[in-house]
C-alpha cells in the first residue's frame, strides 16, 4: 500500500503523464525536422536570446526615458544574460504593482506576476515569494515582478508591441 499524494487522495504516488511525455517527444522531433542539422536548438536560443535582450531593453529605455529614473526596471536574477536562460525574463518594476498591472494587460501580453506577489489574508500588507527573497529581490521591486517569456517564433514586432503595451500600464500606475 502506497502513500499518495493530495493530487491522488493519498491512495498512491501518481502516475506518469504519457501525453506529455509523448508530446515531449514529439516537440524534440519537429526541432530536428526544421533543421538539416543538429543545431536548431542553438539556432532558437540564439534567437530568443535577442528577443529576451530586446524586451528587457524596450521596457528599460521606455520607463526611464518617461520617468527620468535610471534605477526603475531590475533584472530578478544573474546580470550577465549568459547565465540566464535565453527565453524567460524575470524584471521587477519599482513602483508598479505587477498583479494591478497584468489584469489591465493581460488580454493583451501573456505575462504572469504568478508567486511573485501575494496579498495577505488581511489583505492590507503585500508579501512577495521566498524565491525572490531568497535572491536577494528589495521589496519595491518584488512588487512589481513580471516574468515574460519568448520562443522560437516571437518576431521583433511581437516584443516591440508587448514592450509598448507594459510601458504604458507601468507608466499609468507610476502616475497615479
Amino acid at each position: 500500500l502506497l502513500m499518495g499524494g493530495g493530487q491522488e487522495g493519498g491512495r498512491r504516488g501518481g502516475t506518469e503523464n504519457v501525453p506529455y511525455i509523448v508530446g515531449i517527444g514529439r516537440a524534440a522531433e519537429i526541432l530536428l525536422e526544421k533543421h538539416d542539422n543538429n543545431d536548431g536548438w542553438q539556432i532558437n536560443a540564439i534567437h530568443m536570446e535577442k528577443m529576451r535582450s530586446r524586451l528587457l531593453d524596450r521596457i528599460t529605455s521606455g520607463l526611464e526615458t518617461s520617468t527620468d529614473q535610471s534605477d526603475i526596471v531590475r533584472v530578478n536574477g544573474p546580470l550577465n544574460g549568459d547565465q540566464r536562460l535565453p527565453n524567460t525574463l524575470s524584471i521587477g518594476l519599482k513602483g508598479v504593482q505587477s498583479g494591478k498591472l497584468l489584469a489591465t494587460i493581460g488580454e493583451e501580453v501573456a505575462c504572469s506576476a504568478g508567486s511573485a506577489c501575494h496579498s495577505s489574508s488581511s489583505g492590507s500588507t503585500m508579501t512577495y515569494s521566498a524565491i525572490l527573497k531568497a535572491i536577494n529581490v528589495p521589496p519595491e521591486f518584488a512588487i512589481g515582478t513580471l516574468r515574460l517569456s519568448v520562443g522560437p517564433t516571437t518576431s521583433i514586432e511581437d516584443v516591440d508591441l508587448a514592450a509598448d503595451i507594459i510601458v504604458a500600464e507601468a507608466e499609468r500606475q507610476l502616475n497615479s
